[in-house]
C-alpha cells in the first residue's frame, strides 16, 4: 500500500488570534434593529411566534424549536422523557439503537460503538448536558458508560451539523440532557432484577426554594454475568462479562432573572466490569477493568445581551481514572501486567445568539479544550504524559428571504496545538443551506458541509505506533431533507458524504505498525422514518439503505449492513397498560481480518424484544421485559455474540405525586 501525505499544509494561526477573533465575534455590540419599511405583525402572529419561541436551557448547545421553521439545518432525532422511559433503558445503547440512521456494534473490550449513517464512535461527538464526554488518549467513548438514570432529553445530529460545534464531529452529534428541576419536588424511585443476578437500584429528584432548584439523581447496577445461544452448546454463560457499577449526578441552579441562569452540575460514574475473550477472528485476551472511573465538574449558564441575544458559556473538567489488568491465562489466576491511565479533558466554550434585524440573526462560537494523558504501563514503570490543545471559532448566519425561505451560512476555523513536534494543524470548514417551509406542517432543507476530525492522542504520541505529522481527517457532506408533520409524520433524508485522509496503521517492512493518513471512503444513502399514533396504539419505523465503501482497499466498511431497520409498537389495551415490541433488523454486513487480510461475513439479523408495563394511579409502575424473545444467535462484531432471551421484573415509584 502507498503511503500519501497531503501536498498542501495550512499556514496555522495562533491561539490568540483565534481568541481574539471570537471575542470580537461575540461581544460585539448588537446593532440597532432596522424600523424602516417595517410593517406591524398582526396580534396572532406575534402571539404565536412567542408561543414556539423555544425555550432557553443552559445544557441545550442545539436550539430546537416546535415548529418546522425551527427545524435545524442538519438531521436531528430528539428523545423525549416519555419515550425514553417507556424503553426501560439500562443505559445509553439501549435508547440511540432506535433512532434513524444509527446502529449500535457491541465487540472488543466489552465496548458498546455507536455508527451514525456508518460513522463510528472515534468521528462522533458525545455531550452530556453539552460537556464533551470522551476518553481523551483513544479519542473515543463506550456508550454503557452513560446511564440511562435521570437522562430527559438526547439529541442526535447527522449531516452537515452547525458550525459552532468544533471539530471532532465528522460523523455526527450526541447530546445527552439530564433532568433539571420539577415545578413541584419531586421523587422517584426505581428497582429491577433479572437473569444472572442482574440487578439495579435508583433515585431521582428536584426540590426548588425560591431562586435555587436542585435536580439530582443516582443509579446503582450489576450482573454476575449474560447467557447467549451458543449454536453448539446452547445457553452458555459468556464467562468475565461481570459489572457492577454506580452513577451520580447532580446540577444545582441559581435564577437570578427570566433572562439569566446559572448551573454548576458534578457527576461521578465508578464501574468494574469484565471484558469477555472473542470466541473466534481474534487472539483471546483475558482483561478486566478493576476500575474504571469519571468524574466531571462544571459551570456556567446564559445571560442576555440585551433584546433577544443570548450568550451561553461553560467551563469543564471530566477525569477518567481507569486501571486495566491484564491476565496471561484464561482462568484469569496468572497476572501479566496492570496499566494505569489517568486522563483529564479540560476548558470552556462560549456560544452567542444575536438577532441583527428582523430577519437576520448571527450565530458565533469560542472553543477550548486541553487533554492530558497519565499512561503506567505497569507499577514499577514510569508515567509517560502527553497532552494538546484544541482551539475552534464559528459563526453562522441566519437569514429570512421570506417566512418561508431561509438562507443559512457559517464558517469555523479549527486549530491543534501538538505535543511534540509535529507540525500544527488547522482547519477551515464552511456550511452553507437553505431552508423553504411553505406551511405549519411542511420543512424542506439543503445542506453542505466540510467537517474536520484531529488526530487521536494515542495516533499522535504512542511509542509503538504514534506519528506526529498525522493531518487531521476531512469530509464533505451534502444532504436533502424533508418533513411532513401532519396527520401521519414521516421525514426523509438522501445524504451524500465523501472522506479523505482517515487515519489507519500500515505494518512497515520492519514489522511494526504506524499512523497514516491513508485513506478515502465515501458513505451514501437515505434514512426514512414514519410515526403515526392512535388511541390505543403507537409507531413507528425507520428504515435506512447506505452505500458504503473504503475506496483506499476498495473494501465495505466494516460492521456496516447496507440496509437497516428498526421500530417500535405500542398497544395500549386498558388504561395505565402498555405492550411495547422494540425490534432491529439489519442486513449482511462484512469485517476486515486484518490479521488474515481477508473480508469476513457478518450474517444478516433480527431481534425482538418486548416490555409489558402497567402503572397503577399515576404513582407506581411495574413491568416486564422479555430480551431477544426468539432466543436468537447473532453478533455485529466477529467473535463476540450479544445476549439471549432474559427477563427483567421491575418497578417505579413516584413518592411525591
Amino acid at each position: 500500500m502507498k503511503l500519501r501525505t497531503s501536498h498542501l499544509r495550512t499556514s496555522a494561526p495562533g491561539p490568540f488570534f483565534l481568541f481574539l477573533l471570537s471575542l470580537i465575534l461575540i461581544s460585539a455590540p448588537l446593532p440597532a434593529q432596522s424600523v424602516q419599511g417595517a410593517q406591524t405583525d398582526p396580534q396572532d402572529q406575534k402571539a404565536k411566534a412567542e408561543q414556539e419561541k423555544p425555550v432557553k436551557i443552559t445544557e441545550e448547545i442545539l436550539v430546537v424549536g416546535k415548529a418546522p421553521k425551527d427545524i435545524p439545518l442538519a438531521t436531528v432525532s430528539t428523545i423525549v422523557s416519555t419515550e425514553i422511559d417507556k424503553l426501560k433503558p439500562r443505559d445509553l445503547s439501549d435508547v440511540v439503537k432506535f433512532i434513524p440512521g444509527s446502529m449500535v456494534t457491541y465487540g472488543d473490550k466489552d465496548t458498546y460503538n455507536l455508527k451514525l449513517r456508518g460513522i463510528g464512535a472515534n468521528r462522533i461527538a458525545l455531550l452530556v448536558d453539552g460537556v464533551p464526554v470522551y476518553e481523551p488518549y483513544f479519542a473515543t467513548f463506550d456508550l454503557k458508560t452513560v446511564s440511562a438514570g435521570g437522562i430527559d432529553t438526547i439529541q442526535v445530529t447527522k449531516g452537515p451539523s452547525s458550525a459552532l460545534y468544533g471539530p471532532n464531529t465528522l460523523g455526527g452529534l450526541v447530546n445527552v440532557i439530564t433532568k433539571r428541576p420539577a415545578e413541584r419536588p419531586s421523587l422517584s424511585l426505581t428497582g429491577s432484577y433479572g437473569d444472572k443476578k442482574t440487578r439495579s437500584a435508583g433515585a431521582d429528584g428536584s426540590v426548588g426554594w425560591k431562586r435555587f432548584a436542585l435536580s439530582a439523581n443516582v443509579l446503582y447496577q450489576d450482573s454476575d454475568a449474560f447467557v447467549f445461544p451458543d449454536p453448539n452448546l446452547g445457553a452458555t454463560t459468556r464467562t468475565n462479562s461481570d459489572f457492577e457499577r454506580i452513577n451520580l449526578n447532580a446540577k444545582l441552579y441559581y435564577t437570578p432573572s427570566s433572562s439569566t441562569e446559572i448551573m454548576v452540575n458534578g457527576g461521578l460514574y465508578k464501574s468494574e466490569y469484565g471484558m469477555p475473550a472473542a470466541l473466534s477472528t481474534q487472539r483471546a485476551r483475558y482483561w478486566r477493568f478493576p476500575r474504571w472511573d469519571r468524574s466531571t465538574l462544571n459551570a456556567g449558564g446564559f445571560a442576555s445581551l440585551g433584546g433577544d441575544a443570548v450568550l451561553r458559556f461553560r467551563v469543564f473538567t471530566v477525569n477518567y481514572y481507569n486501571n486495566l489488568d491484564w491476565f496471561a491465562d484464561a482462568k484469569m489466576t496468572k497476572l501479566d501486567s496492570s496499566s494505569t491511565y489517568d486522563n483529564t479533558v479540560t476548558g470552556g466554550f462560549a456560544l452567542a445568539d444575536i438577532p441583527t434585524g428582523k430577519k437576520n440573526a448571527l450565530k458565533t462560537s469560542l472553543l477550548y479544550q486541553r487533554d492530558v494523558a497519565r499512561i503506567q504501563d505497569n507499577p514499577d514503570l514510569p508515567w509517560d504524559k502527553f497532552d494538546q490543545g484544541t482551539f475552534s471559532a464559528g459563526i453562522e448566519d441566519h437569514f429570512s428571504l421570506t417566512d418561508k425561505w431561509k438562507i443559512i451560512g457559517g464558517l469555523s476555523l479549527d486549530y491543534i496545538d501538538k505535543f511534540t513536534e509535529g507540525e500544527n494543524n488547522s482547519s477551515l470548514n464552511p456550511l452553507v443551506g437553505i431552508k423553504f417551509t411553505p406551511d405549519d406542517d411542511l420543512d424542506f432543507h439543503v445542506s453542505f458541509a466540510r467537517k474536520s476530525r484531529f488526530p487521536s492522542m494515542r495516533a499522535l504520541y504512542s511509542s509503538s505506533s504514534g506519528n506526529p505529522d498525522l493531518l487531521s481527517e476531512s469530509g464533505t457532506a451534502l444532504e436533502f431533507a424533508a418533513t411532513w408533520s401532519g396527520p401521519l409524520f414521516v421525514s426523509g433524508t438522501v445524504f451524500f458524504n465523501r472522506f479523505k485522509n482517515f487515519i489507519d496503521t500500515v505494518r512497515l517492512p520492519s514489522g511494526i505498525r504506524r499512523y497514516y493518513n491513508i485513506g478515502k471512503a465515501h458513505i451514501s444513502g437515505f434514512e426514512v422514518q414514519i410515526q403515526k399514533a392512535f388511541s390505543w396504539m403507537a409507531a413507528t419505523a425507520n428504515y435506512t439503505y447506505l452505500d458504503h465503501a473504503n475506496d483506499t482497499d476498495n473494501r465495505p466498511l466494516d460492521a456496516q449492513a447496507d440496509h437497516s431497520l428498526n421500530f417500535d409498537v405500542s398497544i395500549f389495551p386498558v388504561k395505565g397498560a402498555r405492550i411495547g415490541l422494540y425490534g432491529l433488523a439489519a442486513s449482511k454486513s462484512w469485517w476486515w481480518n486484518s490479521m488474515t487480510s481477508a473480508v469476513l461475513d457478518i450474517p444478516s439479523y433480527f431481534n425482538l424484544d418486548a416490555i409489558a408495563s402497567y402503572a397503577l394511579g399515576g404513582r407506581y409502575e411495574i413491568f416486564l421485559r422479555v430480551g431477544n424473545v426468539f432466543d436468537h444467535y447473532f453478533y455485529t462484531e466477529p467473535g463476540f455474540p450479544w445476549r439471549g432471551r432474559y427477563f427483567e421484573l421491575g418497578v417505579k415509584l413516584d413518592m411525591l405525586r
